[in-house]
């Protein structure tokens, strides 16, 4: 059902350039999009930049090309170049790959004046920021593809016939990768 409505959104783009319908198709994908991003990128300015720029590019592209089955994996895709040419021109970015996740200014932990039960809750998040921080870094260690893959996978929840579109190979070849990436996880 989901691919049945990006197609007909995705229809009338095409043929009535409407940006309410990319409207709806920016609504449906953002916050996974930008997630994907955030996860591959140093801060959340650049992932807000990113992702700003992979529908400008995806809106662009639509106007200008006739065949687009799955706007989903356009959307990644143009993410991926994205953050390809990101690091490209920033290499000195290239080691601080992973959004800090275990220092936020904005989390209760920095706020005044709460009870010990709040302190109770705090601790708790910590803990599960630092566990956090401890997967990203191991996931950080995977190649690219393999860090797409359980990314898509896992944070996205997407299935392995979506995750192929997304980059460009056969399914059965993103699920050895996933399997792959596991392992190298797990040892």
């Amino acid at each position: 059902m989901s691919n049945l409505l990006d197609r007909y959104l995705l229809f009338r783009i095409r043929t009535k350039r409407d940006p309410e319908a990319f409207a709806r198709i920016y609504d449906r994908y953002v916050n996974a999009l930008y997630r994907f991003v955030l996860l591959k990128l140093p801060s959340k300015e650049d992932a807000q930049d990113i992702t700003a720029e992979t529908f400008t590019k995806t809106w662009n592209y639509l106007q200008d090309h006739q065949r687009v089955t799955h706007v989903r994996a356009l959307l990644y895709q143009i993410a991926r170049n994205l953050i390809s040419d990101y690091y490209r021109t920033r290499p000195e970015a290239r080691g601080v790959e992973f959004l800090s996740v275990t220092s936020d200014p904005d989390s209760p932990s920095h706020s005044v004046g709460h009870d010990a039960q709040d302190h109770g809750r705090d601790q708790e998040l910590m803990e599960a920021r630092a566990e956090l921080a401890l997967v990203l870094e191991q996931i950080g260690k995977l190649k690219d593809d393999y860090r797409d893959v359980v990314t898509l996978r896992l944070v996205d929840g997407l299935a392995f016939g979506d995750i192929s579109k997304i980059l460009g190979k056969s399914s059965s070849n993103v699920r050895v990768m996933f399997h792959r990436a596991l392992k190298m996880l797990k040892d």
